[in-house]
C-alpha cells in the first residue's frame, strides 16, 4: 500500500500540474486542463478508497491523509463549477492552492495508522467528511472572491455571486453538522459536549464567523469588497483552525 500510495500522490501532483500550464491559455486548452484535473482527481479519489478498504475506516488522520482529502474535495467542486457555471478559470487558482498542499502533505506520513478507540465510531466519518466538505466549500468560495476582488471572470456566464452563495451557504451547512457530531463524538469520547480543548474553541469561532459572513451578506453596505475580503479572511480562519492548530500545538487533532 506504502508503493502503490507514494506513485498515486505524484502522480496526482503530475497531474495537476499538467492542469495548471494548461491554463494560461485556457481558451484553446481548455480541454486539457479539465482533462488533467479530472484525471488527477479520479487518481487521487481511487487512492482514498483503496487506502480505505486496506484500513478499514476511513483515513483522514495525520497531514498526508488530511491534505489529501480537503483537496479531493476542492478540485471536485472547482470541476463541478466548471461543467455547471463555465467556470474554468478557476481551475489555475485551485490547482495552485492544490499542488501547494500536496507538497505539504508529501511531508506526512504516508503509512496507515491504526485507528484509535475514541475515534473508532460512526461520528467520526460524519464530523470528519462534514467538515472537509465544508472546508473545501469555504477553499473555492475564497477564490471566486479573490476572482471578484480583482475584477477576473470566473465564470463566462458571469455566475459568480451564485457560486459564492453556493460555496457559503452550502459550506456553512455542512460544518453545522460537523459541529453537532462533535459534540456528541465529544460526549462519548470524554463525557461532554464540550470542552475548552483549543481545536473546539477555534472551530465554534470558525462557526461564528461564518454565521456573521451570512448575517450581513445581502446587507448593501456590505457588498462587493467587503463580502470578498471577509469570505478570503475567512478561509484564512479555515486554514488556521485546520493546519495551524494541529501543526503548532497539542490538540485532539494533530497533524505532526
Amino acid at each position: 500500500m506504502f508503493q502503490y500510495t507514494l506513485y498515486s500522490h505524484y502522480a496526482t501532483i503530475a497531474l495537476y500540474a499538467l492542469a495548471l500550464l494548461a491554463s494560461p491559455l485556457m481558451r484553446k486548452r481548455a480541454a486539457i486542463a479539465i482533462s488533467a484535473a479530472f484525471a488527477g482527481f479520479t487518481v487521487q479519489l481511487a487512492l482514498l478508497i483503496a487506502r480505505w478498504v486496506s484500513a478499514g475506516f476511513l483515513p483522514v488522520t495525520g497531514l498526508f491523509s488530511t491534505l489529501h482529502f480537503l483537496t479531493i474535495f476542492a478540485v471536485g467542486i472547482t470541476l463541478y463549477f466548471s461543467i455547471r457555471y463555465k467556470a474554468t478559470n478557476l481551475i489555475p487558482a485551485t490547482m495552485l492552492v492544490t499542488l501547494l498542499a500536496l507538497w505539504k502533505a508529501g511531508q506526512g506520513d504516508m503509512n496507515l495508522a491504526p485507528l484509535t478507540p475514541a475515534l473508532d465510531t460512526p461520528l467520526f466519518f460524519l464530523h470528519v467528511s462534514t467538515s472537509f466538505a465544508a472546508y473545501g466549500l469555504f477553499e473555492v468560495g475564497a477564490i471566486v472572491a479573490l476572482y471578484r476582488l480583482i475584477g477576473f471572470p470566473a465564470s463566462t456566464s458571469g455566475m459568480e455571486r451564485r457560486m459564492l452563495d453556493e460555496c457559503i451557504y452550502l459550506g456553512y451547512i455542512l460544518f453545522s453538522w460537523c459541529m453537532i457530531a462533535g459534540s456528541l463524538w465529544a460526549y462519548l469520547a470524554w463525557g461532554s459536549y464540550w470542552t475548552w480543548r483549543i481545536k473546539g474553541l477555534w472551530s465554534t469561532l470558525l462557526w461564528f464567523y461564518y454565521s456573521g459572513l451570512i448575517h450581513v451578506r445581502n446587507r448593501p453596505k456590505w457588498q462587493n469588497t467587503p463580502l470578498n475580503l471577509l469570505t478570503i479572511a475567512g478561509f484564512g480562519l479555515v486554514l488556521f483552525t485546520f493546519l495551524g492548530l494541529g501543526l503548532l500545538f497539542e490538540t485532539s487533532h494533530p497533524l505532526k
